[in-house]
């Protein structure tokens, strides 16, 4: 695939507009947090310095905060400072219309209008039109810690020629404190989506597979019977290990027919319905009635016009059950849920 490389990217990223632009994104829902705090607080000059110090092309990222995350599986986040956020909000802002355009139409993730539904809902109308009886399903083991920085680089080369720019990229890419691509990062996001780029070219230019989807490491192909399935993933498996030098899940991969269901993003597909699956629906339960009890104690009664009132709709509950009618209502028994789910609210135990 020829691409057209980018110039003149780093100049425009580095105005004083620019760089307020991605505080404002790094600081949305954050404004109340010390750093965020003490660096807006005096803007104008830490602008001007965080602007001198990349035209100048002195720019260094500091340390990482790590820590550890549980849900939906055990994680490891590595969080840059505040002022590294702002640098790399600015970087995505001017860099991911670059490699969005070369993006495969059904590659979900931390992409706009391509979140989990959009996912769900395209596999789901491909079930029901596509008439075809088996699904391979694949995910890459332990993804972005195992992502090849230099390879990674050399994508990004394919694309972006502006060399102050990539030099700015390199430091980022090298500066986190593990292996891979720290997990916390926003421009990680979009790092992982350029490199599995790669593998859905080579499905969609020499596989040439018309059912195909992915959502960040998470992929699957619609085909006709067991055999092409096998086949498929052994052509897959190889190009991952020796063109991306990543390593298939084996506990992951499956094989199944599609009247059974295939499990993706949180539900299980069907041509004739969408379930959400047991785990997940778990997870989001758990938080709302988390979220119940901070907002209102554990002995609140629930009576009148409760979910009209305005404290209802401010509140940490609310948005909390504003996820799960979103996570819901595409299920085919979404309704049964929201009312059960809201009848058995007010007998949550203490």
């Amino acid at each position: 695939m020829r691409r057209r490389r980018y110039f003149h990217l780093y100049e425009p990223m580095t105005e004083f507009k620019n760089l307020v632009k991605a505080y404002k994104s790094a600081s949305h829902g954050k404004r109340d947090r010390l750093a965020v705090l003490c660096f807006g607080n005096n803007l104008e000059a830490n602008v001007l310095q965080m602007q001198h110090d990349l035209r100048s092309e002195t720019y260094t990222f500091g340390p990482y905060r790590s820590f550890y995350v549980y849900e939906p599986k055990t994680r490891l986040i590595e969080s840059a400072c505040f002022r590294d956020r702002v640098v790399h909000h600015a970087i995505y802002d001017r860099i991911e219309i670059v490699f969005d355009k070369q993006f495969y139409d059904y590659s979900f993730a931390c992409r706009s209008g391509r979140g989990t539904h959009s996912a769900m809902l395209t596999l789901h109308k491909w079930t029901m039109e596509s008439r075809k009886k088996v699904f391979l399903k694949c995910d890459i083991r332990k993804y972005f810690p195992s992502i090849n920085r230099n390879k990674l680089f050399a994508i990004i080369e394919k694309s972006i020629a502006d060399q102050k720019l990539l030099k700015l990229l390199d430091k980022l890419i090298q500066a986190a404190p593990q292996k891979g691509i720290p997990i916390g990062n926003l421009t990680s996001q979009l790092f992982a989506n350029i490199y599995l780029n790669e593998l859905d070219q080579f499905v969609k230019r020499q596989l040439r597979e018309k059912y195909y989807i992915r959502y960040m490491d998470d992929f699957i192909f619609l085909v006709d019977n067991r055999k092409t399935a096998q086949e498929l993933r052994l052509k897959v498996e190889e190009y991952v290990s020796d063109k991306l030098l990543l390593e298939m899940s084996p506990e992951k991969v499956k094989i199944g027919s599609v009247n059974e269901g295939i499990p993706f993003v949180g539900y299980c597909l069907r041509p004739d319905s969408i379930k959400i699956r047991s785990a997940p629906f778990r997870r989001i339960t758990k938080k709302v009635r988390k979220a119940y009890k901070k907002s209102f104690g554990s002995n609140y009664q629930i009576e009148g016009n409760f979910w009209d009132k305005p404290d209802t709709k401010r509140s940490l509950f609310y948005a909390s059950w504003s996820s799960f009618l979103g996570q819901t209502k595409y299920a085919s028994n979404g309704l049964w849920l929201q009312e059960n789910f809201k009848k058995n609210l007010e007998l949550l135990p203490p």
